[in-house]
Formats: C-alpha cells, sequence, structure tokens
C-alpha cells in the first residue's frame, strides 16, 4: 500500500483529498503546516507528498527545498489555487512532478496521483 502525506492547512480541502485517498486504498498520513511536513516525512518516508504552496510560515516551496535535502525519492505533487510561470520554474528546481489545482474533481486528483505513483 503507498504512503501518502497530505500537507495542506485548509481542514476542508484536506479532508476531501484524505477521503478519495482512503477510497482508493492508500495509507494517508496529514500535516497541518510545512515543518510538520518535514518531521513526517522524516519519520513515515511517504511515496508521495501532496503540498500545498500557500502556507503560513513555511510555504510549498521552502518546504520541497528542505525535504529535497534529506529525501529525493520521494515523490511531490503541488496543491495550489493558482498556477504562475514563476512557480512553475521554481518548482522545476525540486522535482515537482504536478500540480493539482483546488478544486478539482476526484477523478482528476486520482489521476494525478496515480500518474505520480507510477
Amino acid at each position: 500500500m503507498k504512503k501518502v502525506l497530505i500537507c495542506e492547512d485548509e481542514k476542508e480541502v484536506q479532508g476531501l483529498l484524505k477521503d478519495i485517498l482512503l477510497k482508493n486504498k492508500y495509507e494517508v498520513y496529514t500535516a497541518e503546516d510545512g515543518k510538520a511536513a518535514i518531521a513526517k516525512t522524516r519519520e513515515i518516508k511517504p511515496d508521495l507528498l501532496l503540498l500545498d504552496i500557500r502556507m503560513p510560515k513555511l510555504d510549498g516551496l521552502e518546504v520541497a527545498k528542505e525535504i529535497r535535502d534529506f529525501n529525493t525519492e520521494v515523490k511531490i505533487i503541488f496543491i495550489t489555487g493558482f498556477q504562475s510561470p514563476e512557480i512553475s520554474k521554481e518548482a522545476a528546481k525540486y522535482n515537482i512532478l504536478g500540480y493539482i489545482v483546488k478544486p478539482s474533481p476526484a477523478k482528476a486528483i486520482l489521476q494525478v496521483i496515480k500518474q505520480a505513483l507510477k
């Protein structure tokens, strides 16, 4: 069973993602902020990290950078309300596999996740 860590500060979005993943037989963990995501990544070694870009304290880019310093294997997908060329360019430095744009239908979310975990 693949382990997925969701780092999303919006409880509603986090709950929706968790429900989708649990229904599709993933082992799911959550983190409310970037510091918790870094600690949980060290602890559980997830296969995939769903990482919100805009969060208080540490944003998704800062979290991705820090995680890449100790874990180059975990696959990372950003969760965002919007995409920008600047963020896409910066994300490429940390081998970000894609984006889930909020809100997205469950089918589209699963498609991105399954593609990343191939």
